[in-house]
């Protein structure tokens, strides 16, 4: 009975349980894997439940374990296409899109992300998958798409920790693709609606940047100083600073009658060191 027993799915699924639990990741993978092969052309409920299981296992396994991502996402992928509203399958949706961006496919992110967006919007890290759908596209270059995607989680999750990110994202589209005042005025606004804020901060920053970029140091400064006492990187904050101060310091005009100002912008030094 006991031999039985153990050839039996299920009873062979926990045993490749307790082999991962006990620190035999590889060979609980194996076992896995011939698990699933010997159910290969069985239908029935039990086959399924236990088929699930052991996807899920080995995918947990490449991805947690064997630091496998390519094996982890194939095994997440075929559990999801299989059983689209198993358990397993929200887990693993959960997983695959940051699996497939660790092995450069950004197409198979995208779809994996907004896969677990239409089958689940209300299971916890719906919001998530959308911000990250909106940053791929961001790095992508696809400006457009990404204010869309950024726009539709601020509509649909309108109470989420991630819509102040998602303005922000939004903002840095603008800035990005090199349109300074439409990203100027999206600064403001966030900066307006998140007032006190980390995320106003970083609006500010931001804006300081784009103003530096456009030239106007002076506006620069100031957004810098406002962003400085709750931004979470006050030394990236502080250097910007004196860059654009000692910018607006050598754009003043010294009296050349002056040599301790003539001294301080350095053309003093360097007509020491003009041979005579």
């Amino acid at each position: 009975m006991a031999l039985c027993a153990c050839g039996r799915p299920a009873a062979r699924l926990e045993q490749a349980r307790d082999l991962a639990l006990s620190g035999h990741h590889q060979t609980a993978l194996i076992e896995a894997r011939a698990l699933l092969l010997t159910l290969r052309e069985d239908r029935s409920a039990e086959a399924d439940t236990v088929r699930r299981g052991a996807l899920k296992l080995s995918g947990d396994l490449c991805a947690l374990h064997l630091d496998d991502p390519r094996c982890a996402a194939t095994e997440y992928r075929e559990l999801v296409n299989r059983y689209p509203t198993a358990p397993e399958a929200f887990e693993a949706r959960e997983r695959l899109g940051d699996l497939d961006m660790r092995i450069g496919d950004v197409r198979g992110a995208l779809a994996a992300w907004r896969d677990q967006v239409a089958t689940a919007p209300d299971r916890p890290g719906a919001d998530v998958a959308q911000l990250k759908i909106a940053r791929a596209l961001l790095d992508k270059g696809d400006f457009h798409d990404a204010r869309a995607a950024a726009a539709e989680l601020r509509s649909r999750w309108p109470q989420s920790p991630l819509a102040a990110a998602a303005a922000l994202l939004s903002a840095s589209s603008y800035h990005l693709s090199g349109r300074h005042a439409d990203a100027i005025a999206e600064y403001n606004a966030v900066e307006r609606k998140y007032h006190g804020t980390q995320k106003g901060a970083e609006a500010l920053f931001e804006k300081g940047n784009c103003l530096a970029e456009m030239g106007d140091d002076e506006a620069a400064v100031k957004a810098y100083t406002d962003s400085l006492p709750r931004h979470d990187s006050p030394d990236a904050v502080q250097f910007a600073l004196d860059r654009a101060e000692r910018r607006l310091e050598r754009g003043r005009a010294v009296n050349p009658r002056d040599m301790g100002a003539v001294w301080d912008r350095g053309l003093a030094s360097r007509r020491a060191a003009t041979p005579r």
